[in-house]
């Protein structure tokens, strides 16, 4: 098998419930006693997959600003804060290899020491865009980056372990006093200790803010019996994490128990249907109606029975939602790792369970590399 498209199988993952031979979560830095992410062939692969899709468009070249699909192309990066600034930018045409615009020096530093590309390619300052006949090429982009390889699918396995242990040190914290803010300030200092390259957000929502979900989070301060749950968006190497959990804080109702098993059972039997050949449609499906779980329509409730793709960016292909897959179902297909996430109101009108489990699609059908247990409502020092 060609090793710049080597795939994962079902046979490399290790099943959810089975613990056979486990997809490894390997350390960061590179040995040579072992097999490790191999970055050369990770952007072979990654090239390979845009020059594809680019044959297969209407395109004649793609010029490319979003900071994740340069890195894609190029196998470069200088650092977080050039995310809004449109101060870099790469194009691929199809019968040469990619051209790096930077800024100032860094295309100094790509002429020295980034030998995958060619130094007369590394090119600094501005230039004139004159005379362009411009289309979107974002959609060719995604086409391009949505099944990963092995060694991608390994950084983001990786990533994925990061926020396993993320959660460990939560369930240690959460106790009455702890505000929502002291738990994200821990979290980020554990992931960059352990090797994060960009904590994007943590969410942290907890107690009567939990209905409906506000995506942020605040310096409430926790009590017994909140329910809280935890978004952890982060990248190593730049594969991204999104990952909920939920808990509650010294006791649990019994409503809050019931909206945990509903989340849970949506999940489920999400990931159940997840194999190659599936349509997004059907995924979608099983998860309840938006008046179902207290909102007026599906726009409102985007997001919250959801699923998206996980690569460099956030939300890659597929898409699943009732909003688009219904009318606009896409195939799942092998080598796709997404995320799903689910929601439930509990019956108190204030109190919710989120959970959201990462799946490797594999050629019988998909496993889970979120592994912080969540087959049952955790509860934090429990009294």
């Amino acid at each position: 098998m060609d090793e710049t498209v080597r795939k994962i199988s079902a046979d490399d993952i290790n099943p959810r419930y089975n613990w056979g031979r486990a997809l490894p979560a390997l350390g960061t830095m590179g040995v040579d006693f072992e097999e490790r992410v191999d970055c050369r062939r990770l952007h072979r692969y990654r090239l390979s997959r845009v020059k594809q899709a680019l044959e297969k468009s209407e395109l004649g070249a793609l010029l490319v600003f979003d900071v994740n699909n340069i890195r894609y192309i190029t196998s470069t990066k200088i650092g977080e804060w050039e995310r809004d600034k449109l101060c870099r930018w790469a194009l691929l045409a199809r019968d040469r290899d990619p051209i790096l615009w930077d800024f100032g020096s860094a295309a100094v530093h790509h002429k020295l020491y980034t030998p995958w590309l060619k130094p007369e390619d590394c090119k600094a300052g501005l230039i004139g865009l004159r005379g362009l006949k411009i289309k979107d090429g974002q959609q060719v982009m995604l086409e391009a980056r949505e099944l990963k390889n092995i060694d991608e699918i390994a950084l983001l396995n990786r990533s994925a372990a990061m926020v396993d242990g993320a959660y460990h040190l939560i369930n240690e914290e959460l106790k009455p006093g702890v505000r929502e803010n002291d738990i994200v300030a821990k979290v980020n200092e554990f992931l960059y200790r352990h090797g994060s390259d960009d904590v994007e957000a943590i969410n942290a929502i907890s107690g009567e803010r939990c209905n409906p979900h506000p995506h942020n989070f605040t310096d409430r301060m926790l009590r017994p019996g909140d329910q809280a749950f935890f978004d952890i968006l982060q990248s190593f190497m730049g594969y991204r994490t999104c990952y909920y959990r939920t808990f509650n804080v010294g006791r649990a109702t019994p409503v809050q128990h019931d909206a945990y098993k509903k989340a849970r059972d949506w999940l489920d039997k999400a990931i159940a249907l997840i194999k190659p050949g599936v349509t997004t449609d059907q995924i979608c499906k099983v998860w309840p109606k938006a008046p179902e779980f207290g909102f007026p329509d599906e726009m409102s409730a985007f997001g919250l029975q959801f699923g998206h793709g996980l690569g460099l960016a956030l939300h890659e292909r597929p898409i699943i939602s009732r909003v688009v897959s219904l009318d606009h179902p896409t195939e799942i297909k092998e080598g796709m790792v997404f995320a799903l996430e689910t929601y439930c109101p509990a019956g108190d009108g204030y109190s919710a369970a989120r959970i959201e489990e990462e799946v490797v699609v594999t050629d019988k059908g998909c496993r889970v590399i979120t592994l912080f247990p969540a087959e049952e409502l955790p509860i934090s020092h429990r009294y």
